[in-house]
């Protein structure tokens, strides 16, 4: 059961990310962007789990529990922007053209909050992103002058985040249990919200590559008390509890420049998005494209993001798997709400300057394994073994040496070295989850080619 038993996720990465800072969260989020591994895995060794999953069918339940757990876990870029007038920053960037074959969100029209949760719930459950028009969480038209931000923060000092280009790539320096070289991408400041503003519109006049970034979680700001109680909670909390999330208790406030890049990551939590102020334009990945998208090691600075980066400008011959992707594109205006499933990966730019947006974050409950292991596994479900059985073979074998270890796993299929003990450790933990002989050497080696044994900080930037 333990493998299949969604755990409490960490805290998302901007539009999610809070990359390399110190910890300003409430106590109810959890230890900060640090991934949270299952209770389960770290109790039992590997080898111990999978000898268990052939020894009784409870600790077979155990050990698919522990494996569906939710937690494992270039300079001068001109952001979109042409070189054309200083002043033409003051008009929005057009949207990216992006390929046939990809699909537009959804969008529908706010009716009602009983009509929403009809539609929500199953979307919900079927997973995946729509874009709500007019549902009115916050009043747009007060935000469309930074003054009434400004008038809400007065000089108190909020995260700033500087990036020498346009791209703004999560890290948390703490997860590098792999001890990889490792270049930090971004810096972070305390500025006030006039100081943020006239600075950035400095940057904008001179025609300078860099860009910043305000991100600020919303809990502990007394101050904007009487901003939160005008929010149309009542919509947030019902559907939350209509598909069955968590309270949205984990808010985020994203103010950036124009053309930043969020690049490609992905959330263990579900996430309503409301876009406050200008454009932003988002296209998303399904969570079970996972190898596709060639995440990071998970013991890595920049667990849960994707090494492609740019969906933009992908290095195909880095990650061909990414060019069989079908992503999932909008373009949020003021007022639109997106709903973002638990796990779709995601790269977001914005069109406008200072453009505005907050995050609602809602835990999702936990796979229900009352009834036993069930018989088939999903899509999703595997991807979530992916993830975790990564996580419990560092775990066992030494985070320091996870590169080594998934490279002596690679070897020892390709050379049918049958007898290698971290094989017979991996091939016991997926028979737990019912995969086929056949199939476990091809989900492995999906797992580590074009990941493992390459220069990852090469990467790094976005």
């Amino acid at each position: 059961a333990a493998l299949a038993r969604r755990r409490g996720a960490p805290p998302p990465s901007p539009h999610g990310a809070r990359a390399g800072r110190r910890a300003r969260r409430p106590a109810s989020q959890g230890p900060g962007p640090t991934e949270v591994r299952p209770t389960f895995a770290r109790r039992w060794p590997v080898m111990a789990l999978a000898a268990a999953a052939a020894a009784s069918q409870q600790a077979r339940d155990d050990v698919v529990a522990a494996l569906l757990g939710s937690g494992g876990a270039p300079d001068g870029a001109d952001c979109g922007l042409s070189k054309t007038p200083q002043e033409s920053w003051r008009s929005p960037l057009p949207p990216t053209r992006w390929p046939e074959n990809y699909k537009a969100i959804r969008r529908i029209p706010f009716t009602s909050i009983d009509d929403l949760i009809g539609i929500m719930k199953p979307q919900s459950e079927e997973g995946v992103p729509l874009i709500i028009e007019g549902s009115d969480v916050m009043d747009v038209g007060r935000w469309r002058d930074l003054a009434h931000l400004e008038g809400l923060c007065g000089d108190r000092s909020l995260l700033v985040k500087r990036s020498k280009n346009c791209k703004f790539r999560y890290f948390d320096v703490k997860k590098n249990t792999g001890k990889f070289p490792f270049t930090e991408p971004i810096r972070e400041e305390n500025k006030s919200v006039p100081e943020f503003v006239s600075e950035a519109e400095r940057i904008m006049r001179d025609g300078r590559p860099e860009r910043m970034y305000l991100q600020e979680t919303l809990s502990g700001h007394a101050e904007m008390a009487e901003e939160f109680t005008s929010w149309r909670w009542e919509l947030l909390v019902r559907v939350s509890k209509a598909c069955g999330w968590g309270l949205p208790d984990s808010n985020e406030l994203f103010v950036g420049m124009q053309g930043a890049e969020t690049p490609l990551h992905f959330d263990e939590r579900e996430n309503l998005f409301f876009q406050v102020r200008g454009s932003k334009e988002i296209v998303t990945f399904p969570f079970v494209d996972y190898v596709r998208l060639y995440p990071f090691p998970t013991t890595h600075p920049c667990d849960r993001q994707s090494m492609v980066g740019s969906p933009v400008d992908a290095d195909l011959k880095a990650f061909p798997k990414f060019g069989g992707t079908v992503g999932h594109h909008g373009t949020l205006k003021a007022g639109d709400l997106l709903y973002l499933p638990y796990g779709w990966w995601h790269w977001l730019r914005n069109l406008d300057h200072m453009a505005t947006s907050v995050s609602f974050w809602s835990t999702t409950p936990p796979n229900d394994l009352s009834k036993g292991v069930p018989q088939t596994f999903t899509e999703h479900m595997l991807t979530r073994v992916r993830r975790n059985l990564e996580s419990m073979i560092s775990q066992q074998h030494g985070p320091e040496k996870h590169n080594a270890t998934m490279l002596r796993l690679r070897d020892a299929i390709l050379q049918e070295e049958a007898d290698e003990p971290v094989l017979v450790q991996v091939r016991g933990l997926l028979g737990a989850v019912r995969m086929p002989p056949e199939k476990q050497d091809r989900f492995v080696l999906d797992m580590i080619e074009g990941r493992f044994g390459i220069d990852w900080d090469r990467h790094v930037g976005g």
